[in-house]
């Protein structure tokens, strides 16, 4: 518990992978339930006599929650790339000599 205050606290890494993840999973959540409830919404529709936008909002659902599942991977791996790029150059910058001495 200690180490997760003190990397808060301290600026020696960045929290921002961890909270990126965090972020994604609650939006995966929210995506996957907003595609059970528009699946249910389509059931009902059917059960409710209107065919046609039934059969629709069944087709549309998954295919719309899919699409929404991977356009949200894609926006969070974009954040992430930040936080992988900041970490590489922190790597090239400990490989480099100390020219600071001249």
């Amino acid at each position: 518990m200690q180490n997760i205050v003190q990397r808060f606290v301290s600026f020696d890494r960045p929290i921002g992978p961890a909270l990126v993840r965090i972020v994604y999973y609650v939006g995966a959540v929210f995506i996957l339930s907003a595609t059970g409830f528009a699946v249910i919404m389509s059931v009902l529709a059917l059960a409710g006599g209107n065919v046609g936008t039934g059969v629709m909002q069944l087709i549309a659902a998954p295919a719309v929650g899919a699409a929404g599942f991977v356009w949200w991977r894609f926006m969070c791996e974009l954040f992430m790339l930040a936080f992988m790029a900041y970490e590489r150059l922190v790597e090239i910058s400990d490989r480099l000599p100390d020219y600071s001495q001249f």
